[in-house]
């Protein structure tokens, strides 16, 4: 069973957001609305979970109305965020993503606002994220709903939102006779009065969209007419979220048929059904056959590599939607939930953590709260990461098999076109060889890669940059930039095309697909890039994984076959189409089945059809020294940690959440060479802190040991002028050279922000800041303290660190990847 959230002691707030009329677009009448918004505020009024006042009905006039509602649901939200829609919605054209309309929309023909008194769903999404409530449930009832799913594929902070849809992508759907609400909203409202089934009992998100999923495809279809599939996306973290409680069974146990069969003065004919279209002005007849008696199709997930995802989520979509995952009478066998996260993490949690992994327990280590649920498939980008994952020493918890080559993509130089080339340098050098004759030519080029902890493919192209330098250190000199490196290619690409005299002279190591698929932020004025193919950086050979979990027999045969039929499809010619057709190249060495063809590439401006030889897919031991390499280039690090100990601290102290908690987390990036402490921050007579955990190096088992011991909340003040100020001169008096990196990391509720400020400090501290030479990494845990123009912002850019505070839902794993490019090693 998954982890159920329960919601009831904690802040809850529920934003019921619905349009029952509009000014301009047909049909303006949407009366049934209203009777979604009354009843569904009274069901959640009169539940367990949501006081009285922490439900917000809104009627939009227009995006600012709606857009008000929204901060203000956002900003007070701490345990559950539910937010929730009814009223029209749009795409401008066939998969692409939604927009929500509000009371006053118009659709302006040209308009680069798409729709004009709308809201997109890839702003809504990103402005719920930002809330820090512990988990975020959407329900969508409009047309289109499913083209939501887009944007919470595409995001990077799905582990605590659940979606659900009203229908699937690229559909309308009906919005009932007006007289009570919607189809889907009156099914999810039965559901949350009287159980799963009318059985009572607990409702939770999973359980829920199952019930609506197959009761709407059983009895309604949409405007095609298709079967009316509503959509889901759970967290990805695995979390179940209870939205009703303790429900009595009702009466009759019955499931409540259409509307249409209940009311015999709207019946004309039992096959005959008036849909009124949401967003399509219009009434249409449709008939309707017996109704197909489909089961919820079962779920698989999927996690792939950050740099590949846009090409894998297009591959399970198009599976989906194939005759190959349909059954004889048209019901579809599995669903495919595709996710991505950082391809170290998920070679560490396949090697050493998968117990916890199919098991969370309390402690800090947990990867379906850092990476996702445990997966069903696993498509790496290199295949080498197979063997990483098989090379621990802890007992397993999953299996890897199956497996299945895919295809591939080079590593490549992706050189700004200005640069003139001679053609003959395009190909059958040395990458070593290709950055001195580039450096040479242009002495003012730049060389970038994005971070080999989070994608492959930056760790392969540091393989290439490592095999011929004299030390890791020289290596890294050679793609050395301001600040943290891009998580992935296509966010380097993004951020050198913000400032057109560094796009210009930079030269990125990327893979090659991204020629043909592009980046997201794409625009006219980005560098246009040749490709050069040094001959000794092994390629990506993303391989097909079965990921099979100790003592998961419940579904385990319809699970493998549903997992198996995918596999079959992606090695066969409909797979390789879509590969082919993103840039990617015949999987290394062949291995696509005997009806792969047509697996020429589509060459584009700045590639070679035929590059010649290249190198061999990379090893388990050259990706592991790849990263070793990377992580102690600079030698052992040195890191002092700042825990703010002073009594405002009291509710953000326990639990992994807590500021002991992340500070334990944030461990794992530091090794045996590398040296750190921890001091408690509090003033006692004229001193700003006691030492928790000595200078010096450690186990990190040790450390963690020691800090739960020693770290308690103190009744004292913090003064984080005065503590900072000491952090930079003790680290001052422990620099060994100027190679070794140094970090210093201040956690705090920044309730001491004041000090910061008074008399002056707060100029005396940037100065400090910029000469002393150590970043700080400040980590809030209160929202909004790294807003831009926050002393806490500025203090730590002005140092070159980083300013991460509760508004981030990734901040743990952040400040991971702060300490690990400090530190050396993964090691416990």
């Amino acid at each position: 069973m998954p982890q159920r959230f329960d919601p009831r002691g904690r802040a809850n707030r529920a934003l019921l957001v619905g349009v029952p009329e509009y000014q301009e677009i047909q049909p303006r009448d949407l009366r049934a609305v209203n009777h979604n918004l009354v009843q569904l505020s009274e069901v959640l009024r009169t539940g367990k979970l949501f006081e009285p006042d922490e439900i917000t009905v809104c009627r939009p006039e227009g995006v600012d109305d709606f857009t008000r509602a929204l901060n203000e649901a956002v900003q007070s939200a701490e345990g559950l965020l539910l937010f929730y829609f009814a009223g029209h919605g749009a795409v401008p054209a066939a998969a692409d993503e939604l927009w929500l309309q509000m009371r006053n929309a118009r659709v302006v023909a040209g308009s680069a606002a798409v729709f004009q008194g709308s809201q997109s769903w890839s702003q809504i999404l990103g402005t719920l994220v930002s809330s820090r409530a512990e988990q975020i449930v959407v329900i969508l009832d409009c047309c289109h709903a499913g083209n939501a799913a887009l944007v919470w594929e595409a995001g990077r902070e799905k582990q605590r939102v659940s979606q659900l849809m009203s229908v699937q992508a690229n559909n309308l759907i009906s919005s009932g006779p007006g007289t009570r609400p919607t189809p889907f909203t009156e099914q999810l409202l039965r559901i949350l009065k009287g159980g799963v089934a009318g059985q009572g009992g607990d409702v939770g998100f999973h359980a829920l969209s199952e019930e609506l999923r197959s009761y709407m495809t059983k009895h309604f279809k949409t405007e095609r007419p298709e079967p009316w599939e509503p959509q889901s996306r759970p967290a990805t973290s695995g979390v179940d979220v209870l939205l009703a409680t303790d429900l009595p069974p009702p009466v009759s146990k019955d499931l409540p048929g259409s509307w249409w069969r209940r009311r015999p003065a709207v019946t004309v004919a039992a096959a005959v059904v008036v849909v009124a279209l949401l967003g399509c002005g219009a009434y249409v007849l449709h008939r309707l056959d017996p109704p197909v008696r489909c089961a919820p199709p079962l779920e698989l997930r999927l996690l792939t590599d950050p740099d590949v995802e846009t090409t894998v989520r297009k591959a399970a979509t198009a599976y989906m939607a194939s005759g190959a995952n349909r059954t004889d009478d048209g019901c579809r066998r599995s669903g495919i939930t595709t996710y991505s996260a950082g391809a170290a993490d998920v070679v560490a949690a396949f090697r050493d953590d998968t117990e916890a992994w199919q098991q969370p327990a309390t402690g800090d280590i947990n990867p379906q709260r850092d990476i996702g649920s445990q997966p069903d498939i696993w498509i790496p980008a290199a295949s080498a990461d197979v063997e990483r994952a098989n090379s621990g020493t802890r007992p397993a918890f999953a299996s890897l098999s199956d497996l299945q080559p895919l295809a591939s993509s080079p590593i490549v130089l992706a050189v700004p076109e200005s640069f003139a080339h001679d053609p003959s340098r395009l190909k059958g050098q040395k990458l070593a060889d290709l950055l001195t004759g580039l450096r040479k030519k242009y002495p003012r080029a730049q060389v970038r890669r994005a971070d080999p902890e989070f994608t492959e493919a930056a760790l392969l192209a540091s393989s290439g940059l490592y095999a011929t330098a004299a030390s890791g250190r020289d290596a890294e000199g050679t793609v050395a930039q301001p600040g943290p490196p891009a998580p992935t290619a296509r966010d380097l690409l993004c951020d050198l095309a913000e400032v057109d005299e560094v796009d210009d002279r930079t030269a990125v190591l990327v893979p090659e697909h991204l020629f043909t698929t592009g980046v997201g932020c794409d625009s006219w004025s980005r560098a246009v890039r040749v490709a050069q193919y040094p001959d000794d950086v092994p390629g990506l050979d993303l391989t097909y994984v079965r990921v099979t979990w100790k003592n998961a027999q419940r579904d385990r045969d319809a699970r493998n076959e549903a997992a198996e039929g995918f596999r079959k499809w992606l090695g066969g010619k409909d797979g390789a189409e879509v590969f082919r057709a993103d840039g990617f190249r015949e999987p290394a060495g062949g291995g696509g089945t005997a009806d792969t063809t047509g697996w020429a590439v589509h060459t584009v401006n700045g590639t070679l059809n035929d590059p010649g030889p290249l190198a061999g897919a990379a090893s388990g031991d050259t990706m592991n020294e790849a990263l070793r390499t990377y992580r102690s280039a600079n030698g052992p690090g040195s890191v002092l940690f700042l825990l703010d100990s002073s009594g405002s601290m009291g509710d953000k102290w326990h639990g992994p959440s807590g500021a002991p908690g992340i500070l334990k987390q944030s461990l794992r990036g530091l090794g045996g060479e590398d040296t750190y402490g921890v001091w408690s921050v509090g003033e006692k007579d004229g001193v700003s802190h006691t030492t928790l955990l000595d200078f010096g190096s450690h186990r990190n088992a040790d450390a963690e040991s020691t800090i739960d011991k020693r770290a308690e909340v103190e009744a004292v003040e913090a003064d984080p002028s005065h503590a900072l100020n000491d952090a930079w001169s003790f680290m001052a008096k422990h620099k060994t050279d100027d190679q070794h990196p140094r970090l210093i990391v201040y956690l705090t509720d920044d309730e001491e922000r004041d000090k910061l400020t008074e008399g002056g400090r707060l100029a005396r501290l940037l100065k400090s800041a910029r000469e002393r030479g150590v970043p700080i990494v400040v980590v809030s845990v209160q929202q909004g303290t790294c807003d831009a123009g926050k002393p806490n912002e500025r203090i730590a850019v002005a140092s070159g660190g980083r300013c991460l505070d509760a508004n981030r839902s990734d901040l743990v794993p952040a400040l991971q990847d702060e300490v690990a490019r400090t530190g050396s090693g993964d090691q416990r």
